[in-house]
């Protein structure tokens, strides 16, 4: 199973549902899709720059996961045009992040 962490923002709420219905029409493999919103996170950034809200939280993912097995992330703003597990499968145990 894909584990896929997708950055939520709220402001683009619309933008995040396209990209998981993306993943989903393209998807081989199963999929555990989460979105990384920070209101469920209890985790809170502070930043002024007019950057998506996860520009940080993203680093959370290997606590989210609870430091074992692989992870996707991609920003809610993406659209992906061919089968997410071609990148699934680039996974490298030699590695700890690619």
């Amino acid at each position: 199973m894909i584990r896929l962490f997708i950055g939520y923002d709220p402001r683009e709420a619309v933008v995040y549902h396209v990209c998981v219905n993306s993943v989903i029409r393209q998807a081989s493999l199963p999929l555990s899709i989460t979105p990384l919103a920070l209101g469920n996170l209890g985790y809170r950034e502070r930043h002024r720059d007019g950057s998506n809200q996860f520009i940080y939280s993203r680093f959370l993912l290997p606590h989210l996961t609870g430091y074992s097995g692989w992870a996707l992330y991609i920003d809610g703003d993406m659209l992906l045009r061919a089968d997410i597990a071609a990148l699934w499968n680039l996974r490298d145990d030699s590695k700890a992040v690619l």
